[in-house]
This record gives C-alpha cells, sequence and structure tokens, in this order.
C-alpha cells in the first residue's frame, strides 16, 4: 500500500496536472487576502466552498494522472482494484488535507484579519475546509473513467454535481421539500455554520454532529463509488 501511495504521488507530480488547479487556488488565496482587515469566518466560508470546486478538479487529475495503457500495468502489480482505486483516495485526501491546512493558516500567518484569532476560529476554518473538500472528493469519484468512459461526460458530470450542491444552498428554504435535502450533498451545513459571528467563543455541540455527517456522507458515496466499479467490471 506504501509502495502503490507513492508511485501514485510521484506519478501525479510527474504529470502536472495539478498546476492549473493548484495556480487557481494560490490566486484566490492572495486575492480574497489582498485588501486589510478582512473577516475571519466569512472569509474562511468562502475559501472552503473555492476549495470544495476545485478539489473536483483534483480528484479527476489525480484518478487520470496514468493512461489507460499504463493503468492496467499498474493494476497488474497492484493485484486489486479496491487497493488500487483507496491508494488513489488517499492521495485525494492528502492534498485535500494540506490545502485545508493552508487556507487557514494562510491569512493567519499574512495577519490579514481585522480582529485576533482563536484557536476556535482556526479549527471550525480548518473543518470547514477539510468537510468540504472531503465532500468533493466523494462525489467527483462518481465520475472518473472506472466508472464514466467518456472524457467529456466526465467533466460535465462533475460540474453537474458541484453546481447542484450549490444551488441546493439557495433553494432548500424555498421549493425543496426537507425529506429531499437530506439525500443532497450537504455542503448548506458547512455554509450555515460559518454564518457564525467572529465573536463566537466556542464551538457548539451540533456543529461537530454536522460536520460529522458531512464526512458521514462523503464515506457512503465513497462505498457506493466501490459498489458501482465492482458491477462496471463484471460486466
Amino acid at each position: 500500500m506504501t509502495g502503490l501511495l507513492r508511485y501514485h504521488w510521484s506519478s501525479y507530480i510527474r504529470s502536472h496536472r495539478y498546476i492549473p488547479p493548484l495556480t487557481l487556488f494560490i490566486l484566490t488565496l492572495v486575492v480574497n487576502y489582498a485588501y486589510k482587515p478582512n473577516p475571519i469566518i466569512a472569509s474562511y466560508s468562502f475559501t472552503a466552498l473555492m476549495l470544495f470546486l476545485l478539489m473536483g478538479w483534483f480528484t479527476i487529475t489525480i484518478f487520470h494522472a496514468e493512461d489507460m495503457g499504463q493503468q492496467q500495468i499498474t493494476l497488474m502489480h497492484a493485484k486489486s482494484q479496491t487497493l488500487y482505486h483507496v491508494s488513489l483516495i488517499f492521495v485525494c485526501l492528502f492534498i485535500a488535507f494540506c490545502l485545508s491546512v493552508l487556507s487557514t493558516a494562510y491569512p493567519i500567518v499574512f495577519d490579514t484579519f481585522g480582529a485576533s484569532v482563536s484557536p476556535i476560529h482556526g479549527l471550525l476554518g480548518f473543518l470547514a475546509h477539510f468537510s468540504l473538500a472531503t465532500l468533493s472528493i466523494s462525489l467527483c469519484v462518481l465520475f472518473t473513467r472506472g466508472i464514466v468512459r467518456k472524457k467529456e461526460n466526465t467533466w460535465w458530470g462533475v460540474l453537474f454535481v458541484l453546481v447542484l450542491s450549490i444551488a441546493v444552498v439557495t433553494l432548500k428554504k424555498s421549493i425543496l421539500p426537507e425529506a429531499f435535502i437530506w439525500f443532497m450533498p450537504p455542503l448548506h451545513l458547512s455554509l450555515d455554520m460559518m454564518s457564525v459571528e467572529d465573536t463566537i467563543t466556542s464551538i457548539p455541540s451540533l456543529f461537530y454532529w454536522q460536520f460529522g455527517w458531512i464526512f458521514l456522507y462523503g464515506a457512503v458515496v465513497i462505498g457506493l463509488f466501490f459498489i458501482l466499479l465492482r458491477k462496471k467490471q463484471a460486466f
């Protein structure tokens, strides 16, 4: 497993496919914090949403870093399709973790906030970023080439599901029934939690349950990915 992780990481780095999304991500941070002072929670909410969108780009490029021929060779060496894809997901999660830390630390290091940052702000900011990045990974793996054969359908599918997740935020209180919302990607939970004031002194216990639901939703969708993958290979 360790060797497979190292291989996928080095393969992705050599592919240079990370450059466009990483460049856009860094530009987002720089532009967002170019002017001082900035609100703490609102700024974290915005960059978490951007990471949610860009993590879809990272996920697809990680899963497609190898061409089809090289992928078959790697699968033969891995001797397990499940292990092969689990290692890819771990690479995605590692990048999500690093970018979440960077998103949280950048405005603190460069002192761009208008108020002092407490550990509560930092923890809330990290959880917002990492939970949405994980959610994005889980949604986008459903459109990788193990499930979707046509490249154009992959990108259209990713775009659709990410935009749909954002649309639920605006529609959930107007026309969507409550039962339906629970089955939709819980992006709105993070944005609701990140609407609190900067004066927050502790994280409500409800927030931990809501962040937990986001991670659990992502885990369930990843489980669905492996079920679909096995059924796809059976035919």
